[in-house]
């Protein structure tokens, strides 16, 4: 938030301990970086200090890490310190934190780097000494993991992963950071050592890391198996340890095996790569068909409670595929769309497509949607008495579910259920649309009726749709959060004749 005694903005999420104020005072008086206004310190590591700064060519906060005076005349870890840099820049992708200038200076050398305002993930473990929620953590994992397979893609090992070397942004994406020991792979890892030692940090390193043997993508992969089990459990795995679903019940059994195969001692037991460790920690457990059957027995045996609470019978008519006629070119309303034979995928900014122009007064809608990435939600709009609304999964990014905009109020009003979206599994989705409310089913789990009866449905501002937009009764969207739609399917309900 903007101080409105300074024209700068205050220091947020940083500890006053990780300041260093006192340890360092005056200290930065003596730091020169051409180009660059030195602030204060932020924090220090083994080669160094970082200092925020200003760059003042274009008027932005830096981060600005500096190579300790001890080992300035040290041209090993000059090298090392420029090498990390080149790594660094040539490194674009979202979770990886930026490098903007390398400069060689009379008292030894700096990086300039983008300054991410957050605080480290080690920060955020402290939060949570048991381990962050297992939605948050299989996130926070997906991120880092971009990063690395984006690092491993160029070529480049990081071999210091561990949560200080992880920043979380003000939008809580991670970001990796700290390529002071990375490697070209296959180059030997003793290079920049001292002969006989190992590099990294104890508690993240694999074993044949102390061995120095020759470095491949499984140290990364070892290394955020930790970082794994300590998100998932808040606890670091030494010596003896229990599977993270022992340590905490709620851990999918699936996710456990993934942590513990990382973890193998031996590289060749482990996942060849960051993406095989990614997949198998989101694998997504064979789904039984009978919540469906139920859904659709319940529904045809008039088990279900009608929009006035009276029990009657409804007939429901043939399922029809709302998604195989979608015409990329006509029916997108916003953002971009891919249509695989009935399979629609949208991209990741706004995204909506018009599945439908008119449906009956009363319809069921179905279908199985997998979130590929991001931290938004998904939606379906619907159209109800002649108005447009939305059923939305993990809106506001707070896991808020339900219709969207009843009466003018939204989710964050409290009348929603929550439902957080797990990135890349899939969940199958239930709309019962009536005239006097709106059921809704998630997984085959009956989650909550809203009622609409005499109260307007809209549709909430954050969508951007304009009063041009074409007429619609059924659509598809995501909010800056790429997914998946499959078999999306709706039929004509009727009560039955007496």
């Amino acid at each position: 938030m903007p101080d409105s005694r300074s024209p700068r903005r205050r220091l947020t999420g940083l500890k006053p301990e990780a300041l260093m104020a006192q340890g360092m005072k005056g200290e930065e008086s003596a730091i020169e970086v051409a180009g660059i206004e030195i602030e204060t310190p932020i924090g220090r590591g083994g080669m160094g200090a970082v200092y925020l700064g200003r760059q003042l060519s274009l008027d932005r906060e830096v981060a600005v890490k500096v190579l300790a005076s001890e080992l300035a005349d040290d041209p090993q870890f000059l090298e090392r310190l420029e090498r990390e840099a080149r790594v660094m820049a040539r490194l674009r992708h979202p979770n990886i934190v930026a490098v903007h200038d390398f400069q060689r200076t009379d008292d030894g050398a700096a990086i300039v780097m983008e300054f991410v305002e957050g605080g480290s993930l080690r920060e955020k473990l402290q939060q949570h000494p048991n381990g962050l929620p297992v939605a948050e953590a299989l996130r926070i994992l997906r991120q880092i993991a971009a990063g690395l397979e984006a690092a491993h893609a160029s070529g480049v090992i990081h071999r210091d992963m561990k949560p200080e070397n992880v920043l979380i942004d003000a939008d809580g994406t991670a970001r990796v950071t700290d390529f002071g020991l990375a490697l070209p792979l296959h180059e030997a890892s003793t290079r920049l050592t001292l002969s006989g030692t190992a590099v990294g940090t104890v508690d993240y390193m694999a074993p044949e890391q102390f061995r120095g043997a020759e470095a491949d993508a499984r140290l990364d992969v070892f290394a955020l198996g930790v970082m794994a089990y300590e998100l998932l459990t808040g606890k670091t795995p030494r010596g003896s340890f229990d599977a993270p679903h022992r340590v905490r019940a709620e851990i999918p059994a699936q996710v456990s095996a993934a942590v513990m195969k990382a973890l193998r001692p031996e590289p060749a037991e482990r996942f060849e790569s960051i993406a095989g460790f990614m997949k198998a920690l989101h694998a997504v457990p064979k789904r039984s068909v009978w919540p469906w059957l139920v859904i659709l027995m319940l529904m045809l045996t008039g088990a279900l409670t009608l929009m006035n609470g009276d029990s009657s019978t409804e007939v429901a008519g043939e399922w029809r595929d709302a998604a195989a006629g979608t015409r990329i070119w006509e029916d997108v309303l916003r953002g971009d769309w891919r249509n695989e034979n009935g399979v629609l995928t949208s991209g990741s900014d706004i995204c909506i497509v018009k599945l439908e122009d008119e449906l009956p007064e009363s319809y069921d809608v179905r279908m199985r949607l997998t979130r590929l990435e991001g931290q938004y939600s998904t939606a379906l709009f619907f159209r109800s008495m002649g108005r447009m609304a939305t059923m939305e999964l993990d809106a506001w990014k707070e896991g808020l579910a339900g219709v969207q905009m009843i009466n003018g109020q939204d989710l964050t009003s409290g009348y929603g259920f929550r439902f957080p979206l797990v990135n890349v599994e899939a969940h199958d989705l239930l709309v019962e649309v009536r005239p006097h409310e709106v059921r809704v089913t998630v997984d085959g789990e009956f989650k909550k009726a809203f009622v609409t009866k005499d109260l307007p449905l809209a549709i909430t501002p954050a969508w951007e749709l304009g009063p041009n937009t074409r007429p619609m009764a059924l659509a598809l969207g995501s909010y800056m959060s790429p997914t998946r739609f499959e078999k999306v399917e709706w039929r004509s309900v009727e009560p039955a004749t007496p």
